[in-house]
């Protein structure tokens, strides 16, 4: 017994009225489940725009595969007939994206370590998360299907910053949001405007750019593909991954990741012992010098007392004794 049926379309022209009309692409048949996992736009939050929600299918119909998701409409089961689900799907045309697994298959002598290093910006795909389409037309969350995205950890096609090269087939990146952190998160850092530029969809978005560095996770390089950026006067995909943090956001990379793994408790002692090797050096130079000091003060000393002793003789044997000094000189000199 059919109970959910999920059909999508796509919008078309009808080149005979000039009319959009609506294209079956495929059709999902359900027997005897009572829930299925359907794409579902997210619950728009306040004061925000809906990001866009990509879905892969593959029809026989199309030559794409990649689809923007535009609406979902549900009409319940009634008696024999099933519940059905219409979903309105968006073509997508991503002949020009070379995901990074893909450059590495293309040019034998690429690796991964050559084209990604800590700081590298990246785009990753780390898809949507699913609703469950129920025969009374009900969609709800995911919750219980482990095996997909789940609400509340990240999704959708967004900007990332490479933390390190796990293995040939691994990268740990840190994510990129627009949301603005909680006052006093040393985890996230905001990416300069300067850096943004380099990537159109990022230098025209109008939002500001924050890393999560307490978001960090491995993701495969499937997933992975570079952002757009400008290089030549069309904005491509650059394959060898070109975009990367400045020196200075760099800095802030590694602070924030300290901080994101709680160790930052270690940074003030390690400044201290830095300060403390400082400190030591410097008494010892102070030692150093009171030393020499000393032996100056010294060697005066002695001059003073010889310089009173022949003085005394002076004056005793009736000698002139800036005459004798003088003389001494002169013997001295010579």
């Amino acid at each position: 017994m059919q109970t959910i049926i999920v059909r999508y379309f796509e919008t078309v022209i009808d080149p005979a009225s000039g009319l959009e009309k609506p294209n079956l692409l495929g059709t999902e048949s359900y027997e005897n489940i009572r829930e299925a996992l359907i794409p579902g736009l997210p619950t728009p939050r306040l004061g925000k725009k809906t990001p866009p929600i990509y879905v892969t299918k593959c029809f026989s119909t199309s030559q794409f595969h990649r689809w923007e998701l535009q609406s979902v409409v549900s009409t319940p089961a009634n008696g024999a007939d099933p519940a059905v689900f219409t979903i309105l799907l968006k073509a997508q045309d991503v002949a020009k994206e070379v995901f990074l697994y893909q450059t590495l298959k293309k040019d034998g002598n690429q690796t991964i370590t050559k084209l990604l290093r800590p700081g590298t910006l990246v785009e990753v795909d780390y898809g949507f998360v699913q609703h469950t389409g129920r025969t009374d037309a009900s969609t709800k969350t995911n919750k219980r299907y482990s095996d997909t995205l789940l609400a509340g950890e990240m999704y959708k096609r967004r900007l990332a910053v490479v933390v390190k090269v796990v293995s040939t087939n691994l990268v740990q990146v840190a994510p990129v949001t627009s949301v603005q952190p909680s006052l006093g998160d040393k985890s996230v850092f905001q990416i300069e405007q300067r850096t943004l530029n380099r990537m159109p969809r990022y230098k025209f978005s109008g939002k500001s750019s924050y890393v999560l560095c307490g978001r960090t996770e491995s993701v495969s390089i499937q997933r992975l593909l570079p952002p757009v950026s400008f290089g030549t006067s069309i904005p491509t995909r650059n394959v060898r991954y070109t975009v990367t943090l400045s020196k200075a956001e760099e800095k802030l990379f590694k602070a924030a990741l300290v901080h994101a793994v709680g160790v930052s408790s270690y940074v003030p002692y390690n400044q201290f012992l830095q300060e403390k090797v400082r400190a030591d050096t410097l008494q010892q130079d102070v030692d150093r010098l009171t030393r020499e000091l000393e032996a100056s003060i010294a060697a005066l000393s002695a001059s003073t007392t010889a310089g009173n002793l022949a003085r005394r003789w002076a004056s005793e044997w009736e000698l002139n004794y800036d005459e004798g000094l003088e003389a001494q000189r002169e013997l001295d000199r010579a």
